[in-house]
This record gives structure tokens, sequence and C-alpha cells, in this order.
């Protein structure tokens, strides 16, 4: 006789102190991904929260009532748009967005987490999922069966994630690479890692992070800055005050690498990074530009992958944007997209409406018209997206 699963249950949770007793089950799911971790998403929380914004995660249960799986989402309100989004995607604070889920479950969990939803449909107008990979089966198993039950999907691809598969050995790394690069990564380490010009400062405990946090603000700045933004991605108050606290979580917990390289004294190259038992991810960098003769970024990058390769890990991940220097080093690409979801119905068809002929005019006009003129164009596109449902309270 075939054995039947009980359907699984799924609930809400709407602020941090009701998520407490599962946090632990949360880790476990978390399978150590240090951006799926409760320290990682509800710091984000503690932070990124406004006015208007509530927590929801929905937490499913098998019939024993483990934790089998986790939607880590938040519902953001403006006037009458109500839209749910998932926990640490905005800003590009958090890469690879996916429900977490028990190994062999992610279908189920993600169908779970649909019915959930249309279950309980006056809490949301519209779903935004951003920067999803294409190998996300959990949340795509919530957007299928969300698609099956009528409701309105616009899915748009963003940019790629990038992985390097990595070897055992540096040598082994080193047959993948051009002959070009491969040379040029010989030359370098005769030159100034082996003959030790170069020094590597890595962080190792909460007296240091400090030092090693100024270090990453001052490189990346250095790299990265512009007038509008002068410390780059770390010129948002909020995003810096993020990655100041979680930091410190993830060096006590011996998943922080935050690394720089000095010559002669002077920080030239920096790289803060998260880590697993699997993966290093590659999150920021900065390096001074001045010391182009010492190839800095291209030594801070040697010493990242072999130190993944040290902690015996299987993968160095670049994370997101197609940058063409990820392709050099033989990462490989893994597609991204925002997933947008309306419930079907007047507001429903209007806002989907709007949005893909929004989307139709950037990918039609930008190739074709200056950009002044496509500027202007989706300036008029993005108000007339903006009105839709500004004015129509009455049908929410």
């Amino acid at each position: 006789m075939t054995m039947r699963h009980k359907p699984l249950q799924a609930s809400s949770f709407h602020s941090a102190t009701e998520l407490t007793p599962y946090l632990a089950a949360w880790r476990i799911l978390a399978a150590g991904v240090p951006m799926r971790s409760p320290e990682w998403l509800l710091n984000w929380w503690d932070v990124f929260a406004g006015p208007g914004e509530e927590l929801y995660v929905i937490l499913i249960t098998d019939s024993e009532g483990e934790l089998t799986g986790l939607a880590p989402l938040y519902r953001q309100k403006t006037g009458s748009h109500v839209t749910m989004r998932v926990l640490g995607a905005r800003d590009n604070c958090t890469h690879h967005i996916d429900w977490l889920s028990a190994a062999g479950r992610e279908r189920k969990v993600g169908e779970a987490v649909a019915r959930f939803l249309l279950q309980n449909r006056q809490d949301w107008k519209r779903l935004l999922f951003e920067a999803v990979d294409a190998d996300a089966d959990a949340v795509h198993a919530t957007t299928d069966h969300l698609t099956g039950q009528g409701c309105l999907v616009h899915q748009r691809v963003i940019n790629s994630c990038w992985k390097i598969a990595l070897p055992a050995t540096w040598e082994d790394y080193l047959q993948t690479l051009s002959r070009s690069l491969r040379k040029q990564c010989r030359k370098l380490q005769r030159q100034f890692i082996d003959l030790g010009k170069i020094r590597l400062h890595l962080v190792k405990d909460q007296q240091d992070i400090q030092d090693g946090f100024q270090v990453l603000m001052d490189l990346h700045a250095a790299r990265w800055g512009s007038t509008r933004q002068p410390l780059g991605v770390f010129s948002d108050r909020k995003f810096r005050s993020f990655h100041e606290a979680v930091s410190r979580e993830m060096l006590s917990q011996r998943k922080l690498r935050l690394a720089w390289l000095e010559c002669e004294g002077k920080p030239i190259a920096v790289e803060y990074q998260f880590f697993d038992d699997q993966t290093v991810y590659a999150y920021q960098a900065g390096v001074d530009l001045s010391m182009s003769e010492y190839a800095p970024g291209r030594l801070s990058m040697m010493a990242a992958i072999q130190f993944a390769m040290a902690q015996g890990c299987q993968a160095f991940d670049l994370l997101g944007g197609d940058e063409p220097y990820k392709a050099n080093w033989r990462a490989v690409p893994t597609a991204c997209h925002d997933l947008r979801i309306w419930q079907r119905g007047l507001r429903g068809f209007l806002e989907w409406g709007v949005w893909n002929i929004y989307m139709m005019t950037a990918k039609l006009f930008k190739p074709v018209l200056p950009d002044r003129l496509v500027r202007k164009i989706l300036k008029l596109s993005r108000s007339i997206k903006e009105s839709s449902g500004s004015k129509r309270s009455s049908d929410g």
C-alpha cells in the first residue's frame, strides 16, 4: 500500500519575538549559508524596516510539527498598495533568494507557501520576489502554483550570478584559465607573494573588525566612490549599519573573511566575503588603483580563491552582476529574475498591463533612441504605472 504524506501546514509570524522558538530549526534549514540565516535576515529587518512595513515570515511544518520550510517575507503598505517582498532583497543586500527547505522538499514547500498566500489574499495585492536564481526551485514552485490558480506573473531577467567550480589544487585551477591569465598569476605569485613583498591581513576577532572595516571603506571608496556616492554602496547609511552589525555576527560564527593586502604597510586591496562549508561568497571589495603596477585586484582575487581551496570549499561565488572579469576567472553564470505577481481582477490586470508596457518601452527604445529621450519616455511610463494603483483604492 502506498503511503500518502499529509499536507504541509503553514502559518505566518509577524515579530522577531514570535520567531525566537524557531531560530535553531531555521539555522538548520539554512544549512550554514550566511545570507539565509536568521542572523543575516533579521538583522536586515532591524535596520531596514520602515513605516508601513510588517514582518511576514511563513513557516511550513510537517504532520509532526517539525519545521520543513520557511519563506522570509515582509509586507510593505503604501497607500492602497500592499506588496509582499522578500527579506533582505531590497537594495541588493542579499543574493540567491529562495525559500528555505528540507532537502528534497523544495517543490512541496513552494506549493505550501503558494496555498497559504492564496488563502490569505486579503494580506497582499501583489508579490515581488527579487533577485531569484533560475534554479531556486522553491520560489519557482510558488510562482508556478500561483500562475496555475489564475494569478498574473511578470518575469524579468535582471543579471546573472557567477560561480567558479573549484578543483582540488591551485595548479589544477590555473590550468582552467587562459594561457595569458595563467602566466600572469604565476608571475604575480613569484614576484610578490612568494617573496613576501605583499602581506595578507585577516580580521580574526572583534578587536580587529573596526580596523578591517575602515580599510574596506577607504579602498571601496577609492575604487567605486563618486560625487553622488563617495563611499560607493556603503554611502547608504542603512546599508553600512547593516553590514557593521552582520559582519560581527558572521565573525562570531567563523563565517566572515575580511582580508586586505598591504605593500610596505599600505593597504592596496581588500575583500569582504562570507563562507560556509561549501562556498566562499565574494560580497564586496576595494582596490587602490594608484598601485596598478602590483595588480592589486588580481592578487587579492588569487588570495581569496586560494583561501577557498584551503577551507575545502567546492565553489567560489562572485554573486550578482555581469562584469566581464568574472568569465576570465572561469565563473559560470546562472540567470537571475525579478518576479512580480498580481491577483486576478481589475486592479491586477491594469497593473500587470502597465508594467508590461513599461518594460516593453525600455526594451524596444533603449537600443535605438538617445538616452535622454529614453529616460523621458520611461519617466512618463513610470508615472502612469504608479498612478494606475494610487487612484483606484476602492477596488483594493
